[in-house]
């Protein structure tokens, strides 16, 4: 499934989610093989539209209120919420790295951030998050690539504070699936967060074009 560390000709250096996906990345849409040709040192900046930021039971608000004060999740709703989104690679150790999200969401009266840190070991060949500041929460990735080319993220084993395993009926199990839109020419975003017991956590789809 995962490609070596080095292409065989010239030895050039293939990106963190490249080596990664291996053969899959090759299946992304060109524009997402952009977006993900990620590298030490570099920075994708963008700017959208969140087109609907919705929740889920209103039992989780003091939830929200929260993990808000930690730049994770947020209490807010709405539609056509205007969004800034970066990403940046570091090079943490011997094949790892961390990919450093920075998500801002401007509604009407008050701006929110959700960040995160995507750490990658391309010896072990997996990746997690890491949600929150400080960190709240650690959640495995499994990565897939769609027949038309989307991204599909979606999380596995969940530890709450980044060392306590929760167990199934606690997880937020999340999916995400990125995309690029070539009548439109802009990414695409769409996420679901939901639990067993509780249902939807958050909801949000948008789309967004890169900053130069």
């Amino acid at each position: 499934m995962y490609g070596p560390s080095f292409f065989s000709k010239g030895m050039i250096k293939m990106s963190v989610y490249q080596q990664l996906l291996g053969t899959s990345f090759q299946q992304l849409h060109p524009k997402l093989q952009h977006r993900y040709a990620t590298n030490p040192g570099d920075i994708f900046r963008a700017q959208g539209i969140m087109h609907e930021i919705s929740h889920g039971s209103e039992l989780l608000a003091p939830f929200y209120y929260a993990a808000a004060k930690m730049d994770f999740l947020f209490p807010e709703q709405g539609h056509n919420i205007p969004f800034y989104l970066e990403h940046r690679c570091i090079k943490t150790g011997l094949e790892t790295y961390d990919i450093e999200w920075q998500r801002n969401f401007y509604f009407p009266e008050k701006t929110r951030q959700f960040n995160s840190v995507t750490h990658v070991n391309l010896i072990k060949h997996d990746a997690y998050d890491l949600l929150g500041k400080p960190t709240m929460m650690r959640s495995n990735l499994l990565l897939d690539v769609t027949r038309d080319g989307h991204l599909i993220t979606r999380t596995n084993a969940q530890h709450l504070l980044g060392l306590m395993p929760l167990p199934d009926f606690f997880k937020g199990k999340a999916i995400v699936e990125d995309g690029y839109d070539d009548e439109r020419q802009c990414y695409t975003i769409y996420a679901t967060v939901y639990n067993e017991l509780l249902g939807t956590i958050i909801m949000y789809g948008g789309s967004f074009t890169e900053i130069k």
